[in-house]
């Protein structure tokens, strides 16, 4: 009210008034005088702030590298939890249950992002999901709420790669033998990776690293498929590193087999 009656006051719409006219007229005028003592002049105006017009944009995450951490287990001490999230969309993890295990369970498949959350699990099933901590990454829903205790649930991100060598895991896929080409397709993978038995590099290159060879996986996949060929899903301990590669020069990541523990079905 104060602000309206100083306006009238700094207008001169007083003076119209006392002016002898019509009524009408006396309206116009009075509109007039209200429109230029109620209207800003431009240098009233503030101009608009460049910040206005700022975006804000969020800093993408960058979710390859090395996680690693103890997630809680109901019958064990914990779970030892290595996962290597890596820029071609691939994941490797490996699981080992504390006081049950010896070699460590293996997972590999492609991971994703999904509302800003990344996807770990087969193919085909309800994957787990993970959120950024910006150290690392903390396991929660498919919205993306976390559990009560968070810090038992977060796999801390390490600084420094583990290397070209994947240590071994026990790994469920389908190994294939034809014409001299042997391949095993992890379970959830979409493409099989060469493969060997143990890792045998040959008589002049020095002896087998272990005693299970490649004539000894190649006599196993003979006695259990009926013709070459065929696809025989086993569960077997592996390990993954680089080796020649099929075609060319370079070299193409293997799975190397160094036990089979027996005949397998994927999820």
């Amino acid at each position: 009210i104060r602000s309206a009656g100083a306006s009238f006051r700094r207008c001169p719409v007083w003076r119209y008034l006392g002016l002898s006219m019509k009524k009408s007229t006396f309206v116009l005028f009075l509109a007039v005088a209200l429109v230029r003592c109620g209207s800003p002049t431009p240098a009233d105006v503030p101009a608009a702030s460049n910040d206005s017009a700022a975006v804000v944009t969020e800093t993408p995450v960058e979710w390859s590298g090395y996680y690693t951490g103890t997630l809680p287990c109901t019958d064990c001490p914990g779970i030892e939890t290595t996962l290597w999230v890596r820029g071609d969309s691939s994941f490797i993890l490996q699981q080992l249950r504390i006081d049950r295990d010896t070699v460590p369970q293996g997972l590999v498949g492609s991971w994703t992002t999904v509302n800003g959350l990344m996807t770990i699990g087969y193919a085909g099933d309800k994957p787990d999901f993970y959120r950024s901590t910006g150290k690392g990454v903390l396991l929660v829903d498919e919205m993306g709420v976390a559990p009560e205790k968070v810090d038992v649930w977060t796999l801390e991100k390490l600084a420094d790669e583990i290397g070209d060598a994947i240590p071994r895991m026990r790994i469920t896929g389908t190994f294939t033998y034809v014409a001299d080409a042997q391949s095993f397709q992890p379970c959830g993978t979409r493409f099989p990776l060469p493969c060997v038995g143990g890792m045998d590099m040959g008589e002049e290159e020095g002896e087998p690293l272990i005693a299970f060879t490649n004539a000894d996986l190649q006599k196993a996949y003979a006695k259990a498929v009926k013709k070459g060929g065929d696809p025989w899903t086993i569960e077997a301990i592996c390990s993954i590193g680089m080796g020649p590669a099929m075609e060319g020069d370079g070299a193409d990541e293997y799975i190397f087999i160094e036990q089979i523990i027996g005949p397998a079905q994927c999820p």
